[in-house]
């Protein structure tokens, strides 16, 4: 489809999803219109789990877009120098094995977050942070504290740098949580952080002038987690709504800021997790499992899902 995004979907076959085979998920991301399927790692790398997933994926026809989060390693207990160490034998370890049959490898998860200055704390230019307001907004570098800072570069860069050591051919895809967390990238870059897809979560529609700021750095954008607002948190009729409009308005954003690839948050529900948001996001419901307890089965399409299906067909 040269002329269309990539479409692509979340999901958590490693870590979550219990007792949903891997393969009746990636019939479901076909079904939907989708190429390709987003998901986490365990900290370790989940290298076995990652050649069952591989192995499905080629039969599918769906390429994967896994996400290294970074070493088994506590970011308030770890220094700097360790992170990167570890976070760059992980890289290189995962990118050396799986050399030729990853193409792209996301580097970190919202690790920004971590970093985002908090009420009190001292800028990089040496003011304080007003006490009396809410945490920063990420927008711009000043708005992110020094020493956790250097603990998320820390592991980016020794997850890119071991990427690239362990397959030169293997793209790095990286950004944040979105919600104008912009800041976070001029930190990046001035770090010499290597990427070459800058990576945006859009829970509130991107504002254009956030992929104005964006597109700067030059590489393709792509929205790896998107769904309507609230992570969806309205009716299923809403969600559809926001949602086919959500599309619309990245196939419209595509030339001019090389908006490329949309990945929904996420395939299924994750019910176990009672009231949390995460427990509706799905475009697919899940029900318990009668003959295995602890375990799910895959029910039915809800009317986000194929709205979402049908916006992405309508492109093809």
């Amino acid at each position: 489809m040269p002329n269309d995004l990539i479409w692509g979907v979340n999901g958590h076959p490693v870590t979550a999803y219990p007792g949903v085979p891997y393969l009746d998920q990636f019939k479901l991301v076909a079904e939907l219109g989708f190429t390709h399927y987003r998901f986490n790692l365990r900290e370790d790398g989940s290298a076995e789990y990652l050649e069952d997933l591989l192995d499905i994926a080629n039969t599918s026809n769906i390429t994967i877009l896994p996400i290294l989060v970074g070493p088994p390693l506590e970011l308030d207990k770890t220094p700097a120098k360790d992170l990167k160490e570890g976070s760059y034998e992980l890289g290189k370890r995962m990118a050396t094995r799986f050399k030729g049959r990853v193409p792209i490898w996301e580097v970190g998860n919202e690790l920004e977050n971590y970093a985002i200055i908090q009420p009190c704390e001292m800028r990089d230019d040496g003011t304080q942070y007003p006490c009396e307001w809410g945490p920063a907004g990420g927008v711009g570098p000043l708005e992110y504290f020094k020493p956790r800072w250097e603990k998320v570069s820390a592991i980016l860069s020794g997850l890119a740098e071991g990427i690239g050591h362990g397959d030169k051919k293997a793209l790095r895809a990286m950004g944040t949580a979105g919600f104008g967390h912009l800041g976070a990238f001029a930190r990046m870059k001035k770090d010499g952080i290597p990427w070459e897809i800058t990576v945006w979560h859009d829970y509130e529609t991107v504002r254009e002038s956030y992929l104005e700021t964006l597109k700067e750095y030059g590489n393709p954008i792509w929205i790896t987690e998107f769904n309507a607002g609230g992570g969806g948190d309205f009716s299923h009729e809403e969600n559809a709504r926001q949602l086919v409009a959500r599309i619309d308005y990245y196939r419209q954003m595509r030339e001019k800021y090389q908006v490329t690839a949309a990945f929904h948050y996420e395939l299924l529900d994750e019910p176990y997790w009672g009231d949390h948001f995460e427990a509706r996001m799905g475009l697919v419901s899940l029900k318990p499992n009668p003959q295995h307890e602890g375990a799910w089965s895959i029910d039915a399409l809800k009317p986000q899902g194929a709205a979402v299906r049908d916006a992405i067909l309508r492109g093809a």
